[in-house]
């Protein structure tokens, strides 16, 4: 009976210490939505404006960030003036961090809007922490 109390509390032991930090810490239940930080660009006017390309990136390191849209959800964003800045597509990467990325939005190879966020994952969902969410070129 020792022996087997010895083996199972060595087991248990080891299974913990195979977890890693990030795995003790999110042990939740997600909901399936899928969530996107967007910014809104609009003229003096208050009209959307269409940018002709964005990039955004993380200010750590330099990766590149950018979501590329297909051909008609991009002509959705121009239309609306909404561009994505940060989405759940990036939890895993960056969970249980906060971090400062750059949106650049460009005309005719022109900047022609610039903002710095500070964006976080959790354990299932990106969040926005600061950083204006509405711009006016």
């Amino acid at each position: 009976m020792r022996f087997l109390s010895t083996t199972l509390l060595i087991s248990l032991f080891l299974l913990f210490q195979s977890c890693s930090e990030k795995d003790n810490e999110c042990d939740v239940s997600c909901t399936e939505e899928y969530r996107t930080i967007v910014v809104n660009i609009i003229n003096s006017e208050g009209e959307p404006v269409a940018l002709d390309s964005f990039k955004v990136v993380d200010l750590r390191n330099g990766r590149d960030l950018s979501d590329e849209p297909d051909d008609q959800t991009f002509q959705i964003m121009r239309e609306r003036g909404n561009y994505p800045v940060f989405s759940d597509k990036y939890v895993e990467d960056y969970m249980q961090e906060e971090l400062q990325i750059k949106f650049t939005g460009f005309i005719e190879d022109v900047e022609v809007v610039s903002e710095i966020y500070k964006v976080g994952a959790d354990c299932c969902h990106i969040y926005h922490v600061s950083g204006d969410l509405e711009l006016v070129v």
